[in-house]
């Protein structure tokens, strides 16, 4: 009879120890459970200042990129109205400088004629003393 309440006895300890493994599993698979939803939650808030963040990051570069872009606007409006008053002065220089040779040109083209006017002067008189010899 010893031996059967041994018996009985061992397996209702170990059905105890069976019912408190389950609870212990229970309450650590809630335990998980509950520190799984924390960590989501943390996460989550996580997610949100950094989409803030970024954002604001965002805006941020937005705005300087503008900024410059404007100012290199500036400056290539700057540079492209320096470059058209330098077009300008230098095709004025060019005209002065095609009038110039314009009359320098007629200069020398009536240089000649009058060159080739005493030329043939020249020539004519020659030819009327050779038959004289």
């Amino acid at each position: 009879m010893e031996q059967e309440v041994n018996q009985h006895t061992i397996l209702q300890a170990i059905l105890e120890l069976s019912k408190q493994m389950q609870d212990i599993k229970s309450d650590l698979q809630q335990q998980i459970e509950a520190v799984e939803k924390r960590l989501e939650v943390k996460i989550e808030a996580v997610e949100k200042r950094l989409e803030v963040k970024i954002e604001a990051v965002e805006k941020r570069l937005e705005v300087k990129i503008d900024a410059v872009e404007k100012r290199l606007e500036g400056k290539l409006d700057a540079v492209e109205q320096m470059l058209e008053e330098k077009n300008e002065a230098l095709e004025k220089i060019l005209d002065k400088v095609e009038q110039n040779l314009s009359r320098k040109i007629d200069l020398v083209d009536a240089k000649f004629d009058i060159l080739s006017s005493d030329l043939i002067t020249t020539k004519a008189e020659v030819s009327m003393l050779k038959p004289v010899k």
